[in-house]
């Protein structure tokens, strides 16, 4: 019998077949698997989502930022005077009223400029106490200087009526002149005392007739008569002043010396200048201090206040009365209110961009707040009631359309819808083909947007 043999060519080409189909086999069961492991995810990324119903409710637009507690005032005290500080009478924490003494200085080391004042002070006390009891003496000698200064105005109006009135014969002038000229002449030729008796007694009666020595005589009692004019006027006028009293310009300046005087002597003290609280004390009994020395920080804390930057862009919609909630780090789980008490008139600009600050008042102020912590402030600029809303997470863009999932039949459907106001939490839907109550996927993974579709392929 003969046997046919098979060529070793056909037989290779067989078996190269049967690898190309065992290879093909193994890539389309990887491919099935690969698709049947992301659909097993996706399902069960899909059981796990967080939906919440699609209804009405209102929708509150906010402005936030972030900004520091302060007091409604603070201040540094600092030492006006330099000496050993003696009394401590405050301690941190401490309430302290206005004018009430915190720290002093030792009495027996003093600043000169302290003693001086202490001195300043007794003279001026002493001269305003001396003002009333010597009220009586000066209007006793102001009223003697009137009636002397016008005893002198009387006698010096005579004299010169007299002398207006005087008038000589132009033949008695010469005559006078020729009697002293001779008696002159004669004088000289033969010096004799009763000559010069001659020679005066010419002069005087050539100037009583003289026109000359006359307006001049005149002249001098016209002035005369105008300073005591202005004297009478004065001693008039300082009487006036006293009349009821001392003299309120004197007293208003004893009365400056003096306050000068207690303002010096007050900086051996520190004083709290407003009612407030202890905030730190810089010094100990002993200690040495000079001028400009740091003694003591106070703040009044009856209200806190958090000065927030607002970006020019959202500063129109804030006004002075707005609601806003703060939260602090430190205590995360409270909220606490506050409302815009101030918008600043003038931008900040130190940063590069514009910024306003507005100032939040704390209205459930708390003992736990305190002055320096760090605040996250939301300001209430508007409420919008009955709006359809969804989270603010739920919504995403394709393309310029904005979307959300709605969970139909247990799966999740890309719906279009248009958008208005919003929050930091919420946003309006205006218009969408979703019904009242079906689920909107909260926050959907990224695995379901990138595989936009997907639902449709799904079911």
């Amino acid at each position: 019998m003969n046997t046919e043999s098979v060529p070793v060519k056909k037989k290779r080409k067989s078996r190269w077949w049967l690898t190309v189909l065992i290879l093909l086999a193994i890539v389309g069961a990887i491919i099935l698997f690969n698709n049947y492991s992301k659909q097993q995810d996706l399902k069960a990324t899909i059981a796990d989502l967080r939906t919440t119903s699609y209804s009405r409710a209102t929708l509150q637009t906010v402005t936030s930022g972030t900004g520091n507690v302060r007091p409604r005032q603070s201040v540094v005290l600092v030492w006006q005077s330099s000496g050993t500080v003696s009394d401590i009478d405050v301690a941190v924490g401490d309430t302290v009223e206005t004018d009430q003494i915190l720290l002093s200085l030792d009495e027996n080391n003093l600043s000169a400029d302290i003693i001086q004042a202490s001195l300043n002070k007794i003279t001026a006390t002493q001269a305003l106490e001396s003002l009333e009891s010597n009220i009586l003496l000066q209007r006793a000698t102001l009223n003697n200087s009137i009636e002397t200064a016008q005893t002198a105005i009387t006698d010096l109006e005579t004299q010169l009526l007299n002398l207006e009135s005087r008038k000589c014969e132009s033949w008695r002038v010469d005559n006078l002149q020729t009697e002293y000229d001779n008696a002159l002449e004669a004088y000289q030729n033969w010096s004799t005392e009763s000559g010069w008796n001659r020679v005066q007694i010419a002069r005087v009666a050539l100037n009583y007739c003289d026109p000359d020595v006359i307006n001049q005589q005149i002249d001098s009692l016209n002035s005369q008569l105008d300073m005591q004019k202005q004297n009478k006027a004065i001693y008039e006028q300082d009487l006036e002043k006293i009349q009821f009293g001392p003299d309120p310009d004197e007293v208003e300046k004893l009365e400056l010396q003096l306050s000068l005087a207690e303002k010096q002597l007050a900086n051996q003290y520190i004083k709290a200048p407003f009612d407030g609280t202890v905030l730190s004390v810089s010094q100990e009994p002993g200690d040495m201090v000079t001028a400009g020395t740091t003694a003591v920080v106070i703040a009044d804390l009856s209200e806190l206040f958090i000065d927030v930057p607002i970006s020019e862009v959202d500063i129109p919609t804030i006004e002075v009365g707005q609601a806003a909630t703060l939260t602090f780090d430190a205590y995360y789980e409270e909220e606490f209110t506050g409302i815009v008490s101030n918008i600043s008139e003038s931008a900040d600009r130190s940063t590069g961009v514009v910024n306003y600050s507005v100032t939040i008042r704390m209205e459930n102020q708390s003992d736990k707040i305190k002055s320096g912590m760090t605040a996250a402030v939301s300001i209430l600029t508007a409420e919008k009631t009955d709006a359809y809303v969804v989270p603010t997470t739920s919504t995403f863009t394709r393309d310029g359309q904005d979307y959300v999932y709605v969970l139909r039949g247990g799966v999740p459907e890309m719906v279009a819808v248009t958008l208005g106001s919003y929050s930091n939490q919420q946003i309006e839907v205006i218009d969408a083909d979703i019904d009242d109550g079906e689920l909107i996927v909260v926050n959907p993974p990224n695995d379901i947007i990138s595989n936009f579709g997907f639902a449709q392929r799904l079911r």
